[in-house]
């Protein structure tokens, strides 16, 4: 449980501003991580309030005849809703209040074909009353009253006919917006129904799109954890020190799911005082929360697929442009440079745009010491590295010293893992190619720079041996390490729990990604089911009991992030 303990630290409780930090507080005197409030405020958008509380617990839903229409429709709704298996929950250990995953996006659409539906019953019902009573009047009003609610019914589901491929719904203080592609709607309809059910999961419909991971509550809880881990390690949501004074008035999140990486942004600001920001969340896949009009996040969502061009934004509207873990989307076969220069047309000059991103294939850390607290400048303390060193993590640099991994277990996935990713057009080191990609747009984009962090998945030997053993060469050809003597007890590195906790997720997240990515990988492995079962078993019980990671097997991801210029003269 060390894992949730500090998950409880570092969301719940406030540091001591006169300590420095360390890896209890975790976070700077400039970035304190607070209590991550629900999304929907209990109220009168909740549909559980205090005036109703008696009525349901004496009245079933199917019994409520004190319900209006509208409230008995919302009655209806909930009651058929899909409902997540226990089970499926209680697996995941995870307890921050995480948004409402089962809503579709595009609420606003399902009120609105609420409300005319009522409108279209109480118009037939005048009607009726004006044409007089009869058996046929009746039946025609009962016809009519039908095919209305049929309607309203299918409009609430989001199958609504000749939707565009863009749908946008927005809420708080902005009024309701619809934006629609310059592509139409694809003939399969796969936007308002892009789920099914594969492998035991829910994926994506659309079996032409490259991403392989599922869509279910289990690959969310794991994405939000990530989110939630890359924010701690990184010391917040943005690493550009443009907003470090003014924050960005307009934010767009590229495949923002379900918008976790938003929420969290708009919680760091919001402490600063800062409440107007506009969060804007692009994806396929409606998995955005709702948002009610008393919600304090000013919050869009626009569901588009990526590969359609170009994005249904205006020139100049954002200023900032995060793109987070996108490598498993993105194909190397054009589509990356052709959303890069969407990224830079919808970034207004000055703007910002920020990558975040990690290897799917990993690599072992080689002993060595970490890069002095110390700026080369002016002697003062590095920050960024003294957060760093708090959490446990290492400092990337080119002189870093990285091998494969010693684990049997991840060199097999790394051989599967690349293969697959491979036969998909995606990369399986996606940090190796995002630099390149932001400096050959030199003549647009300035001040690039990044920080990429290598997160240990354990405790490691020659942490706890001290650096000072000696490096030989092992089997595979690639230097491991062993203590030659006595190594210096300053060398030795002893985990705190907070460190220990942070490692432990890592582990986490690396370890749920395989089973999500299991077809692919089975499928790559030439394994059968029970075959592939008893390697998975076994590699969970190497990695998550046995210490498996202990050679110095470690998580890579990065940051990246870039200004755009502004035109001569501005």
């Amino acid at each position: 449980m060390s894992e949730a303990a500090f998950y409880f630290n570092t969301t719940c409780q406030r540091p001591d501003k006169s300590k420095p930090p360390s890896a209890h507080t975790n976070i700077s005197v400039h970035s304190r991580a607070q209590p991550v409030k629900p999304l929907f405020k209990k109220g009168k958008g909740s549909p559980k309030t205090k005036s109703h509380q008696h009525s349901e617990s004496s009245n079933p839903i199917g019994q409520a005849t004190s319900l209006d229409p509208q409230a008995q429709a919302q009655a209806q709704a909930q009651a058929t809703s899909p409902r997540v298996e226990k089970g499926a929950h209680d697996r995941m250990f995870l307890s921050t209040p995480l948004p409402d995953y089962k809503l579709a996006a595009n609420q606003t659409t399902k009120a609105r074909a609420q409300a005319q539906h009522h409108a279209a019953l109480e118009k037939a019902n005048r009607k009726s009353s004006s044409t007089g009573s009869g058996s046929s009047a009746s039946g025609s009003r009962s016809k009519h009253a039908h095919s209305i609610e049929s309607h309203a019914a299918a409009a609430a589901r989001g199958e609504t006919a000749g939707r565009s491929s863009s749908i946008s719904s927005t809420t708080a203080s902005s009024a309701l917006t619809t934006i629609t592609s310059s592509e139409p709607l694809p003939t399969d309809a796969l936007l308002p129904k892009p789920f099914a059910r594969r492998n035991g999961r829910r994926y994506l419909r659309d079996m032409t799109l490259p991403y392989p991971l599922p869509c279910d509550l289990t690959e969310i809880h794991r994405q939000t954890l990530r989110t939630m881990l890359l924010c701690q390690v990184f010391n917040g949501p943005v690493c550009s020190p443009a907003f470090n004074v003014k924050p960005p008035k307009r934010v767009l999140e590229v495949g923002c799911g379900t918008g976790f990486w938003s929420v969290m942004c708009h919680r760091h600001f919001s402490q600063r005082g800062f409440t107007s920001i506009n969060f804007t969340g692009i994806d396929i896949a409606p998995l955005a929360p709702r948002m009610d009009s008393d919600d304090d996040m000013n919050w869009r969502f626009v569901q588009h697929d990526l590969r359609r061009t170009p994005l249904p934004f205006r020139d100049d509207e954002f200023n900032l442009v995060m793109v987070k873990d996108l490598s498993m989307v993105t194909s190397t076969m054009g589509m990356q440079q052709s959303l890069m220069d969407e990224y830079l047309r919808i970034l207004k000059p000055g703007g910002t745009i920020e990558i975040w991103d990690g290897d799917h294939s990993l690599r072992m850390l080689l002993p060595h010491a970490p890069p002095s607290t110390k700026d080369d400048e002016d002697d003062s303390e590095d920050e960024e590295q003294v957060h760093t060193n708090a959490m446990g993590t290492y400092t990337l640099t080119p002189q870093t010293p990285l091998a494969t991994p010693q684990n049997q277990y991840l060199m097999e996935y790394n051989g599967w893992i690349s293969k697959a990713l491979e036969a998909r057009k995606l990369t399986p080191m996606p940090c190796t190619t995002i630099r390149p990609m932001l400096l050959q747009e030199d003549e647009n984009l300035a001040e690039i720079d990044s920080r990429r962090l290598a997160i240990p998945l354990g405790e490691v030997r020659w942490e706890r041996e001290g650096v000072g053993g000696a490096v030989t060469q092992g089997t595979n050809g690639h230097a491991i390490s062993s203590s030659k003597g006595k190594a210096r007890e300053s060398d030795r590195k002893m985990l705190t729990a907070g460190q220990a906790a942070l490692r432990r997720t890592a582990l986490l997240t690396v370890v749920q990604m395989i089973e999500s990515l299991e077809p692919i990988l089975r499928e790559t492995s030439g394994k059968g089911q029970d075959e592939w079962d008893r390697w998975q078993g076994n590699m969970m019980n190497d990695l998550l009991k046995n210490n498996g990671t202990s050679w110095g097997e470690c998580l890579e991801v990065g940051a990246w992030w870039a200004r755009k210029k502004k035109p001569p003269g501005s």
